[in-house]
């Protein structure tokens, strides 16, 4: 049976640290779902449950947050009609002149 002894937070997620049998473990949970699997998300047999708390520690560190590629598209399409209306006034200007 697994006992929640310790639980580690920050801002890209958390992860909650067991005693399981004669041993300990840890979960990982980020709050932004990951584009993969990790393999490390879920690992146990560690002698102390400080061991699983620096090793929970250090894989909740090497999260890293993909960008939201939506945002991505908006910024550069919000760039592209900039750049198409000042084409089309300086083309306006051209005209009229």
């Amino acid at each position: 049976m697994r006992m929640l002894i310790d639980l580690l937070n920050n801002e890209l997620g958390y992860a909650r640290i067991f005693a399981e049998g004669e041993s300990f473990g840890y979960e990982l949970t980020t709050y932004r779902p990951r584009p993969m699997a990790d393999l490390f998300e879920r690992m146990s047999g560690y002698t102390s449950s400080d061991a699983a708390f620096e090793a929970a520690q250090q894989q909740l560190a090497s999260v890293h947050q993909t960008p939201d590629r939506k945002k991505k598209r908006r910024s550069k399409s919000a760039k592209q009609m900039k750049l198409m209306k000042r084409a089309v006034e300086s083309h306006s200007r051209a005209l009229s002149e």
